[in-house]
């Protein structure tokens, strides 16, 4: 069953159109990567399934639900079950760690204060956080931050999750870290997409690949099926034959 369903997506920018009708779907518990060059709009994909850009053309759809027009109050309740983890993390620089994750549960829950803190102990416990709990953004490490973005981003359990380059820029230890948390949630059904330059990272964590090259999805397959085809697009992008 797909829980994301893309058709026809056209989308410009000015006079520069980036989109010109991509079309893909993502079922339950899979997950995907959309992969491309540089430039190629895949971060405005991830940015309209959940409502930061709007579409030109085409639709988009969630659980069924065409998402494409709807207003700011609607998609607030889209966005507690598609839960989008920003390339930089996008902590708050002014709060701890408890509090960049207490943030979504304080805004859309009725927790109390003791079962806000339990549910962030036991969070920040499953991704090696736990004396992080009190620090700021600004004393934590590259990829402590990536991680507690991570942690954030399914505070409220998403169904959905949104990957924008998650290990770019981090080091083997905190890359592997990120893969094993991606690995965690995905042996929880949660479906994603995942959008990456890092293609051993991509080939560890993703069922699928979808590459997006002038405008549209050129190629989509399975990981082992595109691996297995020496002059496949993602095969080429590895070896670095396209950017």
């Amino acid at each position: 069953m797909a829980v994301i369903e893309i058709n026809n997506f056209k989308k410009s920018f000015g006079t520069k159109q980036v989109h010109d009708g991509v079309n893909f779907t993502v079922n339950k518990g899979e997950c995907l990567g959309l992969v491309g060059g540089s430039g190629a709009g895949k971060s405005v994909i991830l940015r309209s399934l959940i409502g930061l850009e709007k579409a030109d053309a085409g639709s988009i759809l969630i659980n069924s639900v065409d998402i494409t027009h709807m207003s700011e109050n609607d998609l607030v309740e889209i966005r507690k079950k598609v839960a989008y983890v920003f390339q930089n993390g996008a902590l708050f620089d002014s709060m701890t760690v408890f509090d960049n994750l207490a943030y979504s549960l304080r805004a859309h829950t009725k927790m109390t204060y003791d079962q806000m803190d339990k549910k962030i102990s036991d969070q920040v416990d499953a991704f090696g956080l736990l004396s992080a709990k009190k620090l700021y953004p600004s004393e934590l490490s590259g990829g402590m931050q990536k991680r507690v973005g991570l942690a954030r981003a399914i505070m409220m359990d998403p169904d959905v999750i949104l990957y924008d380059e998650p290990t770019a820029g981090l080091d083997p230890y905190n890359t592997l870290k990120i893969q094993e948390l991606i690995l965690r949630l995905k042996a929880k059904k949660v479906t994603s997409i995942l959008v990456t330059h890092d293609m051993p990272t991509g080939i560890a964590v993703c069922d699928r690949f979808v590459f997006l090259q002038n405008k549209v999805i050129s190629e989509n397959g399975t990981t082992q099926e595109l691996l297995a085809q020496p002059n496949s697009l993602v095969n080429q992008f590895i070896k670095g034959q396209i950017v």
